[in-house]
């Protein structure tokens, strides 16, 4: 695996308060293997990922699943409920970035009204815009958000690598399945660790002239 960190983006899809609980409340959608994997395994990947992206000069860019309309009308309608039972607006608590991967200065954050981030945010255009062609995706939900952003962003003709252990569903056989499904033709799947080593390879590379 080889990176040009100079045209990678680490898209973060949806570590927001509200996707990333530390408990299951009632009535929620997702259960207690989607919590405990989030926060034992998918928490930590960031953590080591992100500043490795950082530091070889990839673009980092999050996108935050929430309304800006106080009605819920700006987001497609499967979601209007859950979001409301959520209140996740933009300008809440419920829609930042969990602060144990909070976004820093240089980092971009979009707002997203639905599933995938190149139908329902302005990924697309953000990424041509920095100069993007390869994409490493993150976050949650896996046979969901994450899925449907991967397969856009195959047919949009970016270069996808999903980083399976910085990414939640809700059971180990949902995990497997959407893994399978990307694997199979829309991008590679992968690990942290190894995107890590990548990102610091090619760093090394630079910074040696190469």
């Amino acid at each position: 695996m080889e990176l040009d960190p100079a045209r990678t983006a680490l898209v973060v899809v949806d570590m927001v308060n509200w996707q990333v609980p530390k408990d299951v409340p009632e009535g929620a959608y997702w259960n207690q293997y989607y919590v405990d994997r989030c926060w034992e395994l998918v928490v930590p990947a960031h953590q080591r990922l992100l500043p490795a992206a950082r530091a070889a000069g990839a673009k980092v860019v999050y996108l935050r699943v929430g309304a800006t309309e106080t009605d819920f009308s700006d987001v497609i309608r499967p979601f209007r409920e859950g979001f409301r039972m959520y209140d996740a607006r933009i300008d809440t608590a419920a829609c930042e970035v969990i602060p144990e991967i909070a976004p820093e200065p240089g980092d971009v954050t979009l707002e997203k009204r639905g599933s995938g981030g190149f139908n329902t945010a302005q990924l697309d255009a953000c990424l041509r815009s920095l100069g993007v062609d390869t994409v490493i995706y993150t976050g949650v939900v896996t046979n969901c958000c994450v899925l449907l952003t991967v397969s856009a962003g195959f047919d949009m003709e970016y270069v996808g690598y999903l980083s399976a252990d910085a990414t939640a569903s809700f059971s180990d056989e949902l995990q497997a399945a959407a893994e399978l499904v990307i694997a199979s033709m829309t991008a590679t799947v992968t690990q942290t660790d190894d995107l890590v080593a990548a990102l610091q390879a090619a760093h090394s590379e630079v910074s040696a002239g190469v």
